[in-house]
């Protein structure tokens, strides 16, 4: 997918997103518990959160960011769709953080345009998920490039237990195992409909974080409510979800 076509991909899914008041306006809660485990680690050795940086790679309308402004920490985003930074400046400002704001960039996570080095800590939430795999190669090594040694990396994406992937065996794209190309002609809000989605193995992270001291992805799994499934197309859905924590 060129960075044309997933600009189209997102900006139609976030319209459809407001036209049905479906985007998210809370933190992902599996992301920012995950930071509070590094910031409080941070604070027993007398670091602040105050003064750090951090980074959300596809920071969509902004929640975890405003999450973490609030911790002190000063917010930097980037985002393949202009919406979506849209949202997140006004979420930013409305709560008096925009002062918190460094950079909010209009980039695809495969080439971020910000220093080597620059951030105490990169985050995101179902992005590079999204991703062909030479581009989701390139946005790890961004995440590796990206951060400070000793910062942290939490990223939050599909694991093969998932649904939708166990409903596909045996359609993963012959050249990028665990990999589906989704589109079922229905909404833009569903995995169902978003194109390339990538399902992770346990495997793969230590690969992708190479060189990092701590790689550690924690598997969570749980069953969304009938109703929605049904909307999904299911009987019963599982999200099985990996949540990584990787210290440089």
């Amino acid at each position: 997918m060129t960075d044309n076509v997933a600009k189209q991909v997102w900006e139609e899914s976030f319209a459809e997103q407001i036209a049905r008041q479906a985007y998210n306006t809370a933190p992902a809660e599996a992301v920012i518990r995950t930071v509070s485990y590094y910031l409080r680690a941070r604070a027993e050795q007398g670091v602040g959160a105050a003064g750090m940086r951090f980074l959300e790679m596809g920071c969509g309308a902004g929640p975890n960011l405003l999450w973490l402004a609030q911790k002190g920490i000063t917010v930097s985003g980037v985002d393949i769709a202009p919406t979506a930074l849209a949202l997140a400046r006004e979420t930013l400002e409305r709560s008096g953080h925009g002062k918190q704001v460094g950079d909010l960039l209009e980039a695809s996570v495969s080439a971020v345009p910000l220093p080597d080095a620059s951030f105490d800590g990169v985050v995101e939430s179902c992005v590079f998920q999204h991703l062909a795999r030479a581009d989701r190669d390139a946005a790890f090594r961004e995440v590796t490039r990206l951060l400070k040694p000793g910062g942290v990396f939490v990223g939050y994406m599909l694991d093969a237990g998932h649904t939708i992937y166990r409903s596909k065996l045996g359609q993963d794209r012959p050249d990028d195992p665990g990999t589906l190309v989704l589109q079922d002609g229905k909404s833009k809000v569903y995995l169902s409909n978003i194109g390339v989605s990538h399902f992770f193995s346990r495997e793969e992270y230590d690969r992708l974080l190479a060189g990092f001291q701590t790689v550690d992805p924690c598997l969570t799994t749980y069953y969304i409510p009938r109703v929605e499934a049904a909307k999904r197309g299911y009987a019963e859905y599982l999200q099985s979800m990996w949540t990584v924590y990787a210290v440089k």
